[in-house]
């Protein structure tokens, strides 16, 4: 796993969200300027800007999402997408979610820091969105979520 991180990080720091015509926030934009890669994975955990840094590359380059996955007819086309791309139906698409990806951190040690991180509500916050840590590209992601680098055999407990 050491090996594939240091693979997988070279490939989201070279990505910028500068170059990219969809929804950027400012904050990531300014973190993506003073970041230049000298940021460690658990940083994202407490750095609210570049967790959203990380998450709106991951969604120009993997297409994470959907926004709403409760909302089926907002969310058709993107599981329509993802189900192309993978060669299968959209309801074999929609069981490869971050919940249960090999690369979702849910260990109890990371969901304290994440909790802690988010503040008083925290806790609720992490079970409500079922969140766990991308181990991949490095952000706080929703369990209900997925992305085109999905790998079965998760979540990390």
């Amino acid at each position: 796993m050491a090996k594939l991180k240091g693979i997988v990080k070279d490939i989201v720091l070279e990505g910028k969200l500068s170059d990219w015509d969809g929804y950027n926030t400012p904050a990531a934009l300014k973190k993506e300027k003073e970041v230049k890669g000298k940021n460690k994975p658990e940083d994202a955990i407490t750095d609210l800007d570049l967790n959203t840094k990380n998450r709106n590359l991951t969604i120009k380059e993997y297409s994470y999402g959907p926004l709403n996955p409760d909302d089926e007819k907002g969310s058709k086309k993107f599981w329509e997408d993802k189900a192309h791309m993978w060669n299968t139906t959209v309801e074999a698409a929609k069981q490869s979610r971050c919940s249960n990806c090999g690369a979702f951190d849910q260990k109890k040690s990371t969901l304290r820091k994440i909790e802690k991180a988010i503040g008083k509500e925290g806790k609720t916050i992490v079970k409500n969105a079922n969140i766990g840590f991308c181990e991949f590209f490095w952000f706080k992601c929703a369990g209900a979520r997925t992305c085109d680098a999905w790998v079965g055999g998760g979540p990390i407990k």
